[in-house]
């Protein structure tokens, strides 16, 4: 809901820390891989109820996920770079609610609804994201991004809010995410009202 706010405010931050990872010779798909494999690990953790180093390992996760962000828009973005940074995302967006099934199985019913409601939200963020380039009805620049999307309710920053909590707050993990998949229910609709007017106004 306020990414695009947040991305202007911390891209000068993650351009500066870009820099020095692009001096010692990363690439942003290397950092992409780093990681997703520091998300897998933030899972290990979670599941095995080390719960201060699965929130540690998933914050160092979302921030590599900015920094590959920044260092392809200091070198060059490319279509495969945003293929890799979206399955890295959506892998670590469904293994986390998988977390909390495996070690709280009496509630497995809040995160199976929020895994149901991930579906909805990120099969909505891509089909938008497809038929606006596909249809090129809305004028965009894509100097900075890969492909254009769609914004909702629950973005990337409110995923961390509400990941964070749910980690921290591990005892009313059920209730944050009960809270948390009725929002992205409602970014789903929103993003189908948009499509849908988006194709009224012919």
């Amino acid at each position: 809901m306020i990414d695009k706010e947040l991305n202007t405010f911390l891209k000068p931050i993650l351009r500066r820390i870009a820099l020095i990872f692009i001096d010692y010779g990363f690439k942003s798909n290397q950092v992409t891989l780093f990681g997703l494999i520091i998300g897998l690990l933030s899972f290990i953790f979670l599941i095995n109820k080390f719960f201060h180093l699965a929130l540690i390992f998933f914050l160092f996760n979302r921030f590599l996920d900015g920094i590959d962000g920044a260092i392809a828009r200091e070198t060059k973005i490319s279509d495969l770079g945003g293929f890799y940074d979206i399955v890295s995302d959506y892998i670590i967006y469904s293994i986390i609610p998988l977390g909390f099934i495996l070690i709280y199985e009496q509630n497995s019913f809040y995160f199976a609804f929020l895994l149901s409601s991930f579906v909805a939200s990120c099969s909505s963020f891509l089909a938008s994201a497809w038929i606006i380039e596909k249809t090129k009805k809305i004028k965009i620049s894509q100097k900075n991004k890969s492909f254009f999307y769609i914004g909702g309710i629950t973005e990337g920053f409110e995923t961390i809010i509400f990941f964070s909590s749910m980690i921290v707050f591990h005892e009313f993990a059920h209730l944050i995410a009960l809270i948390f998949g009725i929002l992205c229910w409602l970014t789903f609709v929103i993003r189908v009202i948009y499509i849908r007017n988006l194709y009224l106004k012919e």
